[in-house]
């Protein structure tokens, strides 16, 4: 193994103390058994924080728009964030049982270069999360009467950077009393308004307004939203134990994605339901008004700190997947150096992003962000998953992902062509821009695109891998992984 290795290099033993000596020094590198301390529940709460966040509340709200009552708007959101939680949550398991990033996982399906174009796609999804984010809060602090919305952008981009610079424990440890806060405002807010009566019966009317197609359309919506986050569950859990059972974490973290995620799109609903003349910020400040006065504002609060916790993540993932495509490229030696640099390239360049974009962006822009995300998703999650549970079944060397030489190659044509055959099978259900496709319109107008690419992409791939050797990969992961725990230094 080169001494360049990151395996070998990673986690050097740091003489700071105090503050600086607070500050995560792995990165990209294997998580060696004896730092494998990471907290079950805590799979659960990063999770629920960084779903039940502002950006939930306007996806909660489409169906509404759409002209459903709220009964089956709530009905199409549960079912979309089913749907979506089901991969996601499955991903998780690799964390403990690699130690790695979800980003460097790809390398096995697609390759060292092969994956650059899905590593590129990721930091793009992450550097707009932080983007949305930042102009969310801003645009929120604005419309309450707090001040300028780039200033706020810009704060919370600061508040985020700092948050990922500590990185995995600290996040954990945010996200655990952000969870807090939300469940207790979550709870009076929604118990509030039943008990005294505020919310009418005939929202609850299942024959009324239902309509196939926006059923369709929100179930879609919630679905593409949760996938969004697939491209890093396994970056917050690889600290676990390696013996942590699968069913465990995945039940663990499907409960703080689902009852997350559909908690605020649910307030998102109730409020455009309630008050269908207003915005989701200013119809949740109001129907809190309902309760007693200012508990909107408190309900936005936590909101809004689980969403700076949620773009923290995606600085922290962001910089994760950077230094992941730049060691593809070229070997680094992923040390606490780095990490800053990347996470400042993500975190600085999203605020300034942030600060500029109308206020207005997030209103006319969030449907065709959320689907276009699902489309680069969709194939990816099926055969990244395919890989790990049908075909190679979790036996992988963390050694050879990381050589240059290694078994895995520099191109996987594999992975590719499945992916693009996924891709290709998703267009003629596609809508965006000024294309319509024409299963599309016979379907009414419903997008149901990566509901086809991701079955597509998980079959070509098991398909295409059907003459691999496993049980020779087998015996070489043996030899190169035969004193991996002992590679990866300890952080002090």
């Amino acid at each position: 193994m080169p001494t360049s290795s990151p395996l070998a290099d990673a986690g050097a033993p740091r003489p700071e103390a105090g503050v600086l000596g607070r500050v995560e020094t792995r990165s990209i590198d294997y998580v060696p058994l004896r730092e494998r301390k990471g907290r079950l529940l805590d799979q659960a709460t990063v999770w629920f924080a960084g779903s039940a966040q502002l950006l939930s509340l306007a996806t909660g709200a489409i169906g509404i728009g759409l002209g459903l009552n709220l009964v089956w708007t709530l009905f199409a959101l549960a079912l979309g964030t089913i749907l979506g939680t089901i991969p996601v949550s499955a991903h998780a398991t690799q964390g403990p049982h690699l130690g790695l990033p979800q980003m460097v996982q790809s390398r096995p399906q697609f390759g060292r270069y092969g994956a650059l174009f899905i590593w590129a796609m990721a930091i793009v999804v992450y550097w707009g999360y932080v983007v949305l984010g930042g102009n969310l809060i801003g645009t929120t602090a604005t419309q309450l009467g707090w001040g300028s919305a780039p200033v706020w952008a810009i704060a919370s981009c600061v508040a985020a950077i700092i948050l990922a610079i500590f990185g995995y424990h600290y996040l954990h440890i945010a996200q655990r009393y952000i969870t807090f806060a939300l469940v207790a405002v979550i709870l009076i807010y929604v118990i509030g308004l039943a008990v005294l009566g505020r919310i009418p019966a005939e929202l609850f009317d299942v024959t009324q307004t239902f309509a196939a197609g926006p059923f369709l359309v929100v179930v879609s919506a919630a679905a593409a939203y949760q996938l969004t986050w697939a491209f890093f569950v396994s970056d917050y859990s690889r600290y676990m134990p390696p013996g942590t059972k699968r069913s465990s974490i995945v039940a663990t973290t499907s409960g703080g994605l689902f009852l997350g995620l559909f908690s605020f799109m649910a307030i998102g609903a109730l409020c455009a339901a309630l008050l269908p003349e207003s915005d989701f910020i200013t119809g949740l400040a109001e129907t809190g008004d309902f309760v007693f006065p200012g508990l909107g504002i408190l309900v936005l609060i936590a909101g809004g700190l689980g969403l700076i916790g949620l773009m923290a993540m995606c600085v922290y993932g962001g910089s994760l997947t950077l230094i992941t495509a730049i060691d593809s490229i070229r070997t680094v030696r992923p040390t606490r150096r780095i990490r800053l640099i990347t996470i400042l390239l993500v975190g600085v360049t999203g605020a300034v992003a942030a600060a500029l974009l109308p206020t207005d962006f997030l209103n006319a822009n969030l449907g065709t962000v959320l689907i276009v995300l699902a489309y680069l998703m969709g194939p990816w999650t099926a055969v990244n998953l395919t890989d790990f549970f049908v075909v190679r079944r979790g036996h992988y060397s963390i050694t050879e992902m990381f050589r240059r030489d290694g078994m895995y190659g520099l191109w996987h044509w594999r992975g590719i062509v499945a992916y693009l055959i996924g891709i290709v099978a998703m267009i003629p259900f596609m809508s965006i821009g000024g294309y319509q496709g024409p299963l599309w319109t016979a379907l009414g107008g419903v997008d149901i695109a990566f509901f086809v690419g991701i079955p597509v992409a998980g079959f070509f791939y098991w398909l295409f891998c059907r003459n691999i050797d496993v049980a020779q990969e087998k015996a070489t992961i043996e030899r190169a992984d035969k004193d991996i725990d002992t590679m990866g230094k300890p952080i002090e």
